[in-house]
């Protein structure tokens, strides 16, 4: 998702135990250190949860993320250290031509937390529901190549007719133009399927607390700002329970979890110090937000390659983090971010290091008479965003080229950006399947509605197009590897950082491993007695 990106930490804003009456799963009750453990309750720390509906979930909040996920499955998942997507409600999936129709196949015991059973027209219902939303949605207008997606979200048709029920157990999916990373993007939290007559509960609201649930866990109370789930009684999960204790100060969260109140949470920036000191940086992992400043290749002063190149070599990227984001962001100098396959650090090569005698150099030979035109900088005004522009401010003036701060009130910026005005501008990118595809072509294919800085290069397109259409995982790599060092040697943007998520566990806590997008396996993780 383009924003003017102030993420911190995992894309957050800013002892207790239940009886679960479901019979718990055949597991090891070894009290040996290395096997899993059936039972506990384990106590997150996490932001505050406006809703328990998966179609609420955003992908830059892992307090939300790990809600739904726990809750509720879609199709497909991807956990830590997948390359590509697994079976979750689906048992198979398969595509015959290239990933533009496929047909998704759900497990026999498919079930909904109340027995009932879970069947493609409740799928079908669930993507449909995200769909609606449009633009609303980050998640739903990833799928703006499904057929007739523009029709169904301008409401001229009742139903979507990219998505069809083929019969109970099957789902027929077909979009209009190849997508062979469909499974990974069906894996997002928000595709979690609902059941149709849990949504119409009122009293409660589904989304205060879900009564029928297709996950791991169900609802079973809200106790003040205790959020209590439950194993299903046909689940994996060695773990009885979960217990969500939202906060709206992370600060507090962090607190208690010191205190030994809670078995993990997240950490605000501010701790961060005091938090790897004390618990190390294990739960510091890449989260799926960058940060970027990218060039309106509509401005003529950007026309030349040669000027951009050297802005780029002029913006010390290790400065901006370590001022302003230390210990929550991660120097980029690729668009591919860490945790997502096909990610290589090195792949920009020398075109994206820091070094001003080249900046000078590309200066020289773009400019020979010496007349730099002036670069505006634009950026959502706001502590953080104003401390990154000063320094590239500065980083340019250093290395001879002109340039002027221009900050816009927040609330603004998204307006600006829609009319094309802007110059170098601070944007930010969240996107929703762990996949290089998701990264490059909403923000670089020619015509794509997110892409902002104008790129239109053809065979940049036709790599984008063909990896795209890649189903073998190594080709799509390749393809999308060749794409980023297209894309990276026409310098349409400056990568800057990639967030972490920020979190810490403690020592009863095994096999809670953090995926891109905060989410963890519920099934793998146990508790020591």
């Amino acid at each position: 998702m383009l924003a003017a990106a102030s993420c911190t930490g995992g894309g957050e804003t800013s002892a207790s135990s239940t009886q679960p009456t479901d019979e718990a799963p055949a597991a090891s009750t070894t009290l040996r250190d290395d096997l899993p453990v059936v039972g506990g309750t384990l106590r997150l720390g996490v932001g505050r949860l406006e809703s328990l509906d998966p179609a609420d979930a955003s992908p830059e909040s892992v307090s939300s993320a790990i809600a739904a996920d726990l809750l509720f499955d879609g199709l497909t998942e991807v956990r830590a250290g997948d390359a590509a997507a697994r079976p979750a409600l689906a048992a198979r999936w398969d595509t015959a031509d290239r990933g533009r129709t496929w047909r998704f196949t759900l497990r026999p015991d498919a079930r909904f937390s109340d027995g009932s059973a879970l069947t493609a027209t409740d799928v079908e219902r669930s993507i449909e529901r995200v769909v609606r939303e449009g633009v609303a949605s980050l998640s739903g207008s990833r799928l703006e190549a499904l057929l007739g997606y523009d029709d169904f979200v301008a409401g001229t048709t009742a139903d979507l007719a990219g998505v069809r029920v083929a019969d109970a157990s099957t789902l027929e999916v077909q979009l209009e133009v190849p997508l062979a990373t469909l499974p990974e993007l069906l894996a997002s939290p928000t595709f979690g399927v609902v059941s149709g007559l849990a949504l119409d509960a009122t009293n409660p609201s589904f989304a205060e607390a879900p009564s029928v649930t297709s996950g791991p866990f169900r609802f079973a109370s809200r106790d003040g700002d205790v959020i209590r789930l439950v194993r299903t009684t046909d689940g994996d999960a060695y773990l009885d329970g979960v217990d969500l204790h939202q906060h709206d100060d992370l600060a507090t969260a962090y607190d208690t979890f010191a205190a030994g109140g809670l078995d993990w949470s997240l950490v605000p920036p501010s701790r961060v110090d005091a938090a790897a000191e004390d618990h190390g940086v294990d739960g510091f992992v890449p989260f799926q937000a960058e940060l970027f400043f990218g060039f309106n290749l509509a401005q003529p002063e950007f026309a030349d390659v040669r000027f951009r190149q050297a802005i780029m070599a002029a913006v010390d990227r290790e400065a901006v983090v370590n001022a302003v984001y230390f210990g929550i962001a991660r120097p980029l100098s690729v668009l591919i971010p860490e945790g997502v396959p096909g990610h290589d650090a090195r792949r920009c090569g020398d075109g994206c290091a820091y070094d001003p005698p080249r900046a000078e150099q590309l200066l020289e030979s773009a400019f020979p008479t010496g007349t730099v035109p002036t670069v505006y900088i634009d950026y959502d005004d706001g502590v953080d965003e104003a401390a990154v522009a000063g320094i590239i401010e500065e980083n340019l003036e250093a290395v001879g080229i002109p340039a002027t701060l221009r900050p816009h009130p927040a609330g603004a910026f998204g307006a600006f950006l829609t009319q094309g005005q802007g110059a170098l501008v601070r944007l930010g990118w969240v996107a929703v399947a762990p996949t290089g595809d998701a990264y490059l072509a909403p923000l670089f294919a020619s015509g794509s509605p997110d892409n902002v800085t104008g790129l239109a290069d053809p065979s940049v397109d036709e790599l984008l197009a063909a990896a795209t259409a890649a189903v073998a995982p190594r080709e799509r790599e390749r393809l999308l590897g060749e794409a980023e060092s297209a894309i990276l040697a026409l310098a349409p943007v400056v990568p800057l950082a990639q967030f972490q998520i920020l979190s810490v566990a403690g020592d009863a806590v095994h096999d809670l491993d953090l995926a891109i997008n905060g989410t963890f396996d519920p099934d793998a993780v146990w508790l020591s007695p």
